[in-house]
């Protein structure tokens, strides 16, 4: 997968990307222009990369089957804004405005953690 570098921040705020801070301990950029464009990109490479139940387990998962049996009963409502909930909460995520504030005050190695 390929990590977020400081020097993309302006660029991620201006698309209003997000950064997923602990993706198997590094940074992942989500927005338009990025390797990751969109949560649906970040998700078929994270599958490749690291697999379904890896992904799975980190959203609280016992593993891929699990998962998408959930997703696709009627007990949630499986949208785009729910999967970047998801992620945010699962890999630590902060939206790219909100590092502005951070930035400067070590926030590539603090808020990482």
């Amino acid at each position: 997968m390929e990590e977020f570098e400081d020097s993309q921040l302006r660029n991620l705020q201006e698309v209003e990307g997000i950064v997923l801070r602990d993706v198997h301990g590094e940074r992942v950029a989500i927005g338009k222009g990025f390797p990751y464009e969109n949560i649906f990109s970040f998700m078929v490479h994270y599958f490749n990369f690291y697999t379904v139940d890896d992904f799975a387990e980190k959203l609280g998962y016992k593993d891929g089957d699990e998962m998408f049996k959930y997703w696709f009963s009627q007990k949630t409502e499986l949208t785009e804004f729910n999967l970047v909930n998801w992620c945010m909460d699962s890999f630590k995520g902060i939206y790219a405005e909100d590092l502005a504030d951070l930035y400067g005050q070590g926030w590539n190695h603090v808020y990482l953690k």
